[in-house]
């Protein structure tokens, strides 16, 4: 699957709500961070790659996986 850049975009809009009423700017941050950090996981795991190469043997190999 391609990655679909509105759904991390709806992800970071939401954190930043979540978090603009926070009067602890140490916590406020801290807590970006994280929920930043997962989105952004998150967002490139949901990736199909497809990788093509060449076997030790010559021949041509192609594979489909996604990232853990």
């Amino acid at each position: 699957m391609a990655l679909v850049t509105a759904l991390l975009k709806k992800d970071i809009k939401g954190i930043l709500n979540d978090l603009k009423n926070d009067t602890d700017q140490e916590a406020a941050i801290e807590k970006y961070a994280d929920q930043l950090s997962r989105a952004i996981e998150t967002y490139v795991k949901s990736a199909t790659v497809i990788v093509t190469g060449t076997s030790v043997s010559g021949g041509a190999v192609t594979g489909t996986g996604q990232i853990q």
